[in-house]
């Protein structure tokens, strides 16, 4: 065949986007156009000379347009490969007529969550800053909080609590 043009507007896309393809081959008996996803290949009768939109919707990263036109019992193709990158995918949330999130559940899990990890991280990087015997103060007072809330509601527990400090405190005493 002397003369067969093949062209697209782009060779690069995302999955959805569409892509114009562009043909001629006026001296063929018959044209097919074959789209190959890397899931399936999918062959288009086409008019000998012309131009079609496609919308690319799957593929395994690359994209093979092959036009085949048949002369006198032989046939010519040209292949046009095109990169199509997956596309993002959003978190989908319910909203009321207002604009407010429905179901929130999970989120306000997951916000209770990351406001918990950011107040460790702070309070660590406050530890670390500390001298020993300041942090030595501030566990000391955190078993004491605890016990002193533990008192009225279980005395037993309460006092237990009071015991582990003092026992604490002898060992790390007797360790200078």
């Amino acid at each position: 065949m002397d003369k067969m043009t093949f062209t697209t507007d782009r060779t690069n896309l995302t999955e959805g986007e569409i892509i114009t393809v562009t043909w001629d081959c006026h001296e063929a008996e018959r044209v097919e156009l074959t789209i190959d996803n890397g899931y399936k290949a999918t062959p288009i009768d086409l008019e000998f000379t012309g131009t079609k939109r496609f919308r690319l919707n799957r593929s395994k990263g690359r994209t093979r347009l092959t036009i085949t036109a048949w002369v006198g019992g032989k046939s010519y193709s040209k292949t046009i490969k095109v990169k199509v990158t997956e596309m993002p995918t959003t978190h989908a949330e319910t909203v009321d007529d207002n604009g407010n999130t429905v179901g929130g559940a999970k989120r306000l899990t997951e916000k209770i969550g990351a406001w918990w990890r950011r107040q460790r991280t702070i309070y660590n990087e406050r530890m670390a800053a500390l001298t020993p015997e300041k942090r030595l103060a501030v566990r000391i007072t955190r078993w004491l909080v605890a016990a002193i809330i533990l008192l009225p509601i279980l005395p037993v527990l309460g006092l237990m609590g009071l015991l582990a400090i003092e026992i604490y405190l002898l060992v790390f005493i007797r360790r200078r």
